[in-house]
């Protein structure tokens, strides 16, 4: 269910947060407007989302709740209020005061139910988070990254340029006789080549590797 473009952007400026539901580890991103919402979760293979406004949002809670005959704005602080706890990528569940469970679907989507209590009644939700299409995934996941990365290597490159020309000055004091007062400061010269050799070692060390009966089965 559309809700505009407007929580896409609110989503972005959200960080993603580590949660576990029913033992499944997740990271998770969720905004709440005034009567709409919009979620995302993530695992290492797929990325879910939710996206309700303020129709498809009354319509589900009176299908959960019979007895409910108030009007959405009047439930939906409660909601936020319940569901934002679970999100929160906080391990202390205990304040919380909900109730929430996931179920994987066959056809790939993901079903959460919260149940807590609404003025002395159980009040039931259900998110109904399906594969979210690459171009949001592109937006709220790949972009980002590659931002990230793109920043970090132009400060990894500055940083080697620093300590080559600190090596310098450093080269520099001793042919000029200067010597260091504790043994304890003395510092190996940077080997840029050699620092990238072991870090992209490290890198190929901590990537992921499937079996190959996985591979032939995903």
């Amino acid at each position: 269910m559309e809700v505009g473009g407007a929580s896409a952007d609110m989503l972005l400026q959200r960080p993603w947060l580590p949660v576990n539901i029913s033992g499944c580890q997740l990271l998770a991103k969720i905004w709440f407007g005034d009567a709409s919402y919009h979620i995302l979760l993530m695992d290492r293979n797929c990325v879910w989302e939710e996206r309700m406004d303020s129709v498809a949002i009354e319509t589900r809670a009176q299908e959960l709740n019979r007895r409910l005959k108030a009007q959405v704005r009047a439930f939906f602080s409660h909601l936020c209020e319940v569901a934002q706890p679970c999100f929160s990528g906080s391990s202390d569940r205990a304040a919380t005061k909900a109730q929430i469970s996931l179920m994987r679907q066959e056809d790939g989507n993901i079903n959460m139910r919260l149940k807590s209590e609404l003025a002395g009644l159980p009040f039931y939700w259900e998110f109904h988070c399906t594969p979210a299409p690459v171009t949001l995934v592109c937006v709220q996941l790949v972009r980002p990254l590659l931002v990230m990365s793109r920043l970090l290597h132009r400060q990894v490159e500055q940083l080697g340029g620093l300590l080559l020309r600190k090596d310098a000055e450093i080269q520099d004091y001793r042919e000029n006789g200067a010597t260091l007062s504790r043994e304890r400061l003395q510092t190996d010269i940077f080997e840029e080549q050699t620092y990238r050799e072991e870090f992209m070692a490290k890198l190929s060390m901590d990537a992921p590797h499937k079996h190959p009966t996985q591979l032939s089965s995903s």
